[in-house]
Parts: C-alpha cells; structure tokens; sequence
C-alpha cells in the first residue's frame, strides 16, 4: 500500500507580511506528521510582493512548496479550483495564508476523516470546544448566516465558511466540478454540493485568533455574500442545476 499523500492549497492575495511564516509553519507541521505532502499556493492576482517573497525563498523550504500566479484577483473559488488541477495528493487541505488558524490542526482532522469515515472535515467556529477570539460584531454575522444557511439549505453543519478544510481527493474533484462562485460564498456552495451528493462531512474543533488588527469585510462583501447564496438557493432549489 503507498504511503498516503497530502496536498495544501493555499490561495494568496496581498499576503506578503503573512506568507513566509504560513509556510514555514505549514512545513514544520507536516515533516513532523512524516507524510508525503505538497504546498501549492496560488497568487489570486495580488498587487503586492507576495509572488516574489515566496520565489526567492522557494529553495529553503524543499521542492514539495510550488507557487502559481494569474491577475486579475478572482477570488478564493477560482483561486482554488485554478491550484487544484495541480494536486497529486490523496487528501486536500484548504489552508488560509494569514496564519488566523494554524495548520497544526491537520492532524486531528486527517484522524477524525479516518475514524468516521467521512469524505470531508470542515473546522466550525460554532463547535462547541473552538476556540474563537472573534470581535463581537463578526460574531453576531457568523451567527445571523448560520441562522440564514439553516433556512435556506438545511445543511448538516454550523458553519459553512472557516477556512480550514479537508477533502478525500475524489470527493472534491466532484463536487468543484459543479462550483460556479468564484468569490463570496465558493465554501457555501461547495458544500451544498457536497451535502446533495450525500458525502459525509464532520465538523471539527478550531482555534482561531485573527492575524489582522482590521478585517477584510467591508458593507459590500456583506451584500455580495448574500447575493451569491441567493444565487446557489435558485440554482440548487429552481434550476435544479447540481442535479
């Protein structure tokens, strides 16, 4: 039997303070599991030194970490279905670049897809032993989607958009098949998909605490998040489009 491998794709945009540390982390993380694995990031169009800082250091860290760039930024769906043509790995991680979780988690989520069989694992800041350091303001938002998520799709999770998650490699290659959003709500529709196609998915533990002093939501990602869940409703609901 060949030794089971993993892949992290990590996708990028303006990371440049954050990216070094993510993989020397990431590394330190996945030579101490003894796995084979590989980091694929993907650049999604950043205008800073992102690209270039993980260029010039690419020789310290081995031939397993590989970087791909494409402009305009596109956004996380596209982002990593663009790294995932490059996978060769029997398991996929999704890994965010900015360190708010670190990748030390990856080994109880590959014992917790074993142990329950499942296709996928997906952190939860809603599980009840996460850890969160969240200001109130995103709280209360992560809450009032979860109570809009219930309503519209009844998914068997709490929480849809935590970046860290695991996939069986067959499993994923499915279901992006399908994935149309590029940007605000790609975790949303990915596992609506995955939900509709009856794969098993666990939620595990988190600890979180944001890197950034400010986040990235802004009035208007908040409207475009809920415009791309309405569209996956219509597509999922009226379209019959995942059919």
């Amino acid at each position: 039997m060949k030794d089971e491998k993993i892949s992290i794709l990590i996708p990028a945009f303006n990371e440049e303070e954050n990216i070094i540390l993510t993989l020397k982390e990431t590394i330190d993380v996945l030579e101490n599991l003894k796995k084979a694995y590989e980091i694929i990031i993907i650049d999604d169009g950043s205008v800073d030194n992102t690209y270039n800082k993980v260029k010039s250091n690419i020789e310290i860290f081995n031939d397993k970490v590989k970087i791909y760039q494409y402009a305009p930024n596109t956004g996380k769906g596209f982002a990593i279905k663009y790294g995932f043509s490059y996978v060769t790995g029997d398991y996929v991680l999704f890994l965010d670049a900015d360190l708010d979780i670190h990748p030390s988690l990856v080994n109880n989520f590959l014992r917790l897809i074993k142990e329950h069989r499942a296709d996928v694992v997906i952190g939860s800041k809603l599980n009840k032993d996460s850890v969160v350091h969240y200001p109130l303001t995103r709280r209360i938002l992560s809450v009032g989607y979860y109570i809009l998520i219930k309503v519209l799709f009844n998914l068997p999770v709490k929480d849809t958009q935590t970046g860290l998650k695991l996939f069986n490699y067959s499993t994923l290659k499915k279901a992006l098949s399908k994935v149309v959003v590029k940007k605000y709500a790609f975790d949303l529709e990915l596992l609506v998909i995955l939900n509709k196609y009856k794969f098993k998915i666990v939620e595990a533990p988190i600890y979180l605490k944001p890197t950034r002093k400010f986040g990235r939501i802004g009035v208007r990602d908040i409207f475009n998040i809920f415009y791309d869940t309405m569209a996956i409703f219509y597509r999922l609901h009226i379209k019959k489009y995942y059919d």
